[in-house]
């Protein structure tokens, strides 16, 4: 199950990172608040460089600040080559629909993807609510199917992994899995196996834990470097 896994992940990145790559190297992110020495300093040079993440002003990352909903669904919009949503409606009721809301776009091209079903509530997405681990796997496994065109058979491989064989899968990989919800299972597990995402030194993933800037940015540039060598 876990070769399916890895085959069925390889196969989606191939389709859905079309952008060209950039190289192994990355030009120095220059942010007065991330030294060259910092573990996450290659994924903010790549971050930056993709135009995925920008800075937060003064010339600075902030690498420990807080990730928000918001946030992710943008840098993916931004991954998918920002496409055009004129003449699509915005679902979310508490997103802005005025031309300075810096994330509506995101967010009207995400729920038409199914990147995003909101945040539990009807017509919600909770923009400015920090994001959890086991949303932001969702969110990207959810983004690479959307945007990989794949054939019936491999369609038929994403049915044969059901929450409860993740779920039991995930005992094998994390020692917290029972913490991780049901319907973020599958997702979870995916981005382990591929190594989007990692578990912390305890052996645990945290699934309601936050992100910060740096370790968003260092999920983007995993999620690249896999796509990138597929």
């Amino acid at each position: 199950m876990k070769k399916l896994v890895s085959l069925l992940l390889a196969l989606c990145l191939v389709f859905a990172l079309g952008a060209p790559a950039l190289g192994a190297s990355f030009p120095a992110n220059g942010f007065s608040d991330v030294s060259r020495d910092a573990w996450y300093a290659k994924a903010v040079d790549f971050v930056k460089a993709s135009g995925l993440m920008n800075g937060v002003g003064d010339n600075r990352f902030n690498p420990n600040g807080t990730v928000t909903r918001a946030m992710v669904i943008t840098v993916l919009y931004r991954l998918a080559d920002k496409p055009s949503v004129s003449g699509q409606s915005n679902p979310f009721r508490d997103v802005p629909n005025d031309a300075g809301c810096w994330y509506r776009d995101a967010a009207v091209w995400a729920a038409k993807n199914g990147v995003t079903n909101g945040d539990g509530s009807a017509n919600v997405f909770s923009p400015n609510k920090a994001i959890t681990r086991e949303q932001m796997a969702s969110m990207i496994v959810r983004f690479l199917l959307s945007q990989a065109k794949l054939d019936s058979a491999s369609e038929r491989m994403i049915q044969m992994l059901d929450a409860k064989t993740a779920a039991s899968m995930l005992k094998d990989e994390f020692r917290d899995a029972s913490s991780v919800s049901s319907w973020a299972a599958v997702n979870v597990l995916i981005c382990k196996i591929a190594g989007v995402m990692n578990g912390d030194d305890a052996g645990t993933f945290r699934p309601q834990a936050t992100l910060s800037r740096a370790e968003c940015a260092q999920t983007f540039l995993n999620l690249y470097t896999i796509g990138t060598e597929s």
